[in-house]
């Protein structure tokens, strides 16, 4: 983590693999405003049911049959990617976890943090097809809270991207 005054919080929403592409343009904006980043990983897999008396949260799977209710985690690799982005922009991070609605979840914590602005990256393959099923998390966002909402493009045609570990 980098120490730095900062001046607000830019949310951003992270999925395993596509850490540089989303946290790039967040880290970037994060610098623009004198802010921290917020890198929120969540599990839309499993559901908060409320919390113990002893304050930890109870987390339970959507899926009755499923047995796992620990929270996804994201790989060593992008962990590694986004320390590097926001190193690079000398921004402070931090990686949050949640569970249940992704739209629901990343402004919940843009709330509870009183985020200038919330990042989004746009899906690919599969994903996509759910997304239009489903509704996107992006479109959720900007019809349900007042924040502004930033979606990145995922491997863009025509982009060329440069990664930290690709640099001299």
């Amino acid at each position: 983590m980098v120490e730095s005054n900062t001046a607000g919080v830019v949310v951003v929403g992270v999925q395993p693999g596509q850490a540089h592409d989303v946290v790039g343009v967040a880290a970037a904006v994060a610098e623009r405003f004198s802010a921290r980043l917020v890198c929120v990983v969540i599990d839309p897999a499993l559901l908060s049911t409320g919390f113990r008396a002893d304050g930890s949260e109870i987390i339970e799977p959507i899926d009755p049959d499923t047995a796992d209710s620990d929270p996804q985690q994201l790989p060593d690799e992008d962990v590694r990617v986004i320390q590097e982005l926001a190193a690079a922009r000398l921004v402070d991070v931090e990686v949050a976890f949640r569970v249940g609605d992704p739209g629901r979840a990343l402004a919940a914590v843009a709330e509870e943090r009183d985020a200038v602005m919330i990042v989004v990256g746009s899906q690919t393959g599969r994903r996509r097809v759910t997304e239009l099923l489903n509704g996107s998390v992006a479109a959720h966002l900007t019809h349900q809270q007042h924040r502004p909402v930033l979606v990145v493009p995922h491997d863009p045609v025509g982009a060329t991207v440069v990664r930290p570990s690709d640099a001299p």
